[in-house]
């Protein structure tokens, strides 16, 4: 059982899980998530409980959809990957007792999804090695393994680089900062929640509600890495490869309000307690150098764990927001969600480092949503927006938009979902630190279609 130290990728992973809900049913979807003060939708009655309340017959929903994430050079916009995704967002049933205030409810709902896929080349560039002899220098060959990790071993037991004892440093042949590469990076998992909760008619005005939450996470990450050098006296090629499977099993829990002062308008607000992770970690990563002086043989180095444990404690997430209700002809809808990132801790030793860095380089993070629903006879027709500030350094704003349309039928209604999110951010294609990242642009789409009756 062996931990490896992935540093710049733990934070992206850190601050993913960190994330709000951005996959759900088909009106939470086509509104942009701007629920918190609105029923109607299964997703929204996870995050805010209290909407269970509102239900005066039992409900039913399903919904089905999938998801693209392109990947674009930032200032290009160069194509360097797509990913593809098909997800079963959400299920959900809400009972229905008429001599009792309150509601229980069950939902199933993918709340998010990992999807990454980079093709990145570089030349005359900094070598993936360089972090890591910059952390080994001064530590003896033989006590590498022990004191530091698997990367500082493997690089030297591949003979990718020679000890110097007189410098007490690390060599190569190479000059390797003057390296072309090639890095093939893909990512593919999701975060899905299942809610048991209950909420509480307490007058015609106010609604209560409370939930507990299992939560999954699951994560296959595949990188390959390949370089050559332009100046070298021996070593003139390495590479390596990568393959990890993440997978957590967590509990967290949901209260919620919503107030209906006067006819036309709806208040809402909830707390999304912290999740508490416990996550398994299989890994296996493999170097190999080429060098004419060394024997083809020996130049292979592997590292693999089993089992590494380790927890997350995400930070806590606030909700709140307001509906507007235009008689029978539509509302408009507004939410706003709050991240205390400095919140989040990990409960694993070796983890402990992201503490700081979550410290300087990450603030507290914003998302701010706005949807409307306007009804034509059986025809609903939603739109809305959303728009996060940059929370993290060398990141830029989230901006999304989002349509749908519903035909309802008696009790029933089908549903469409469509929104769209676009986001400038960075890679770091050397894990080991945070350096040289690569600058990109997401694009993402997701298309859901649902059904929603009630009994």
């Amino acid at each position: 059982m062996v931990g490896l130290h992935m540093h710049a990728q733990d934070l992206d992973y850190y601050l993913e899980l960190n994330q709000p809900t951005t996959i759900g049913d088909a009106r939470f979807t086509s509104m942009s998530s701007a629920t918190v003060a609105l029923s109607g939708s299964m997703t929204a009655i996870a995050l805010n409980p209290a909407l269970a309340g509102l239900y005066r017959q039992q409900g039913f929903s399903v919904n089905a959809g999938g998801l693209t994430r392109t990947m674009y050079d930032q200032d290009d916009l160069f194509l360097r990957g797509s990913t593809n995704r098909a997800i079963l967002p959400n299920f959900g049933w809400i009972s229905k007792d008429p001599e009792s205030p309150m509601r229980l409810f069950f939902v199933y709902n993918t709340d998010h999804a990992y999807a990454r896929k980079f093709k990145i080349q570089a030349s005359d560039a900094n070598s993936m090695q360089l972090p890591i002899i910059d952390y080994a220098n001064g530590t003896p060959p033989e006590f590498l393994a022990d004191n530091l990790g698997p990367y500082e071993d493997m690089l030297y037991q591949c003979y990718a680089v020679d000890w110097d004892p007189d410098k007490m440093e690390y060599v190569s042949t190479a000059d390797l900062t003057s390296t072309d590469y090639t890095h093939d990076y893909f990512r593919k998992g999701m975060r899905n929640r299942i809610t048991l909760g209950a909420a509480f008619q307490q007058s015609p005005q106010w609604y209560f509600g409370g939930s507990v939450q299992i939560v999954t996470s699951n994560e296959d990450v595949e990188i390959e890495h390949r370089e050559t050098y332009n100046i070298f006296s021996d070593l003139n090629y390495f590479s390596s490869s990568e393959v990890w499977t993440n997978m957590s099993l967590g509990i967290s829990g949901n209260l919620g309000i919503y107030y209906r002062p006067v006819q036309f308008l709806r208040l809402g607000a909830a707390l999304e307690l912290p999740q508490i992770h416990g996550f398994n970690l299989d890994w296996e990563t493999t170097f190999r150098a080429t060098r004419p002086s060394v024997s083809s043989s020996t130049m292979t180095a592997q590292g693999y764990g089993t089992e590494y444990s380790w927890g997350i404690i995400t930070a806590p997430k606030l909700q709140s927001g307001a509906t507007i209700v235009v008689g029978r002809a539509g509302l408009i809808t507004a939410g706003h969600t709050f991240i205390p990132h400095s919140w989040t801790m990990s409960t694993g030793r070796n983890e402990r480092y992201l503490t700081e860095i979550i410290d300087s380089t990450i603030s507290n993070q914003n998302l701010f949503a706005l949807g409307t629903e306007w009804r034509l006879g059986t025809l609903i027709l939603r739109g809305g927006g959303q728009f996060s500030p940059a929370y993290r350094e060398g990141q830029q704003a989230a901006v999304g938009y989002s349509l749908g349309l519903a035909i309802r039928s008696d009790q029933t209604t089908v549903e469409f979902g469509w929104q769209r999110r676009i986001q400038r951010s960075q890679y770091y294609p050397f894990s080991k630190d945070f350096s040289d990242p690569f600058l990109y642009q997401m694009q993402e789409a997701i298309l859901v279609v649902g059904i929603a009756w009630k009994i």
